[in-house]
C-alpha cells in the first residue's frame, strides 16, 4: 500500500478530520461573534487574562523571542505589551485561517508575525525563548494523549527556554463532552520524560491547571558558607 504524504496535521498529532473540525469550528465562531473572547471559547477577557498570567508566572517576556501555538486573535500580544512592554518579538500561529487573518490586521506589524500553520509544518522558524500554548489542546480529538505527547514534544525540540501550556483538569466538578480533561499528574510525568526542570500550577480558580516547562533550572544552588 502506497504510503500518504505527511500533512501538517500529522506534526502535532491531529487527524486531518481533526484538524478541518476545529478548523470549521473557530472559523465559523469568528463569523458570528468577531473578536471576541466567546470566539476562542473563554467565558471572559478576565478569565484569558488569568490564564495568561499563569502562563507567565515568574516570567520576564522583554527582549524574548516568544510562539504562540493555536494563537487564535492574537490577544496575547496585547496583554504581553501591557505587563511587558513592546520589546519582543512573536510569531503566532494557528489552524483557523480567518482567525490568523484577523489577529494579523489587529496586531501584525514588526515583530509581530502571524501564520496559518500547525508548528510550522511548513515554515522553519528556528528557536524560541518562550513558547505558550493557551486553550491550544482544550477540545477533545481523536486522541488526546497522542497529540497532547506529539504536540509538546516537537514544541519543546524548539524551545531554548521554557514552554507554557495550559489543560482542562480531571478534577473538575462536571465535564462537557466536547472537551478532554487531562489527569496532571500524567502530562506532568510526561513533562518530565521531557526535562528535569517542570513546574505545575492547580492553583488558580479555573478548572484547569497550567504546565511550565524549563530547558534549564530556575534557580541555583548557593554556595556553602
Amino acid at each position: 500500500m502506497e504510503e500518504r504524504p505527511r500533512t501538517a496535521a500529522h506534526t502535532i498529532g491531529l487527524s486531518d478530520e481533526d484538524c478541518s473540525r476545529l478548523s470549521a469550528l473557530y472559523d465559523g465562531r469568528f463569523a458570528e461573534h468577531g473578536s471576541s473572547v466567546k470566539t476562542v471559547g473563554w467565558g471572559s477577557e478576565s478569565d484569558q487574562a488569568m490564564r495568561f498570567e499563569v502562563l507567565c508566572r515568574g516570567l520576564n517576556l522583554a527582549g524574548k523571542r516568544i510562539l504562540d501555538i493555536g494563537c487564535g486573535l492574537g490577544d496575547f500580544v496585547a496583554w504581553a505589551e501591557s505587563r511587558y512592554g513592546p520589546d519582543f518579538d512573536y510569531v503566532g500561529m494557528d489552524l483557523a485561517k480567518d482567525l490568523v487573518s484577523a489577529a494579523d490586521a489587529r496586531f501584525g506589524g514588526p515583530h509581530r508575525r502571524f501564520i496559518a500553520d500547525t508548528l510550522g509544518a511548513e515554515v522553519d522558524m528556528g528557536e524560541f525563548d518562550v513558547i505558550v500554548l493557551s486553550g491550544t489542546l482544550t477540545f477533545r480529538t481523536t486522541d488526546n494523549m497522542a497529540t497532547m505527547r506529539t504536540l509538546l514534544g516537537n514544541a519543546f525540540a524548539r524551545c531554548r527556554g521554557v514552554l507554557c501550556c495550559n489543560f482542562m483538569t480531571s478534577y473538575a466538578d462536571s465535564q462537557l463532552e466536547k472537551n478532554f480533561h487531562y489527569s496532571p499528574e500524567e502530562v506532568f510525568g510526561f513533562a518530565k520524560s521531557l526535562t528535569r526542570f517542570v513546574v505545575l500550577h492547580h492553583d488558580y480558580p479555573l478548572y484547569e491547571f497550567t504546565l511550565q516547562m524549563f530547558r534549564q533550572a530556575t534557580l541555583q544552588r548557593q554556595p556553602k558558607p
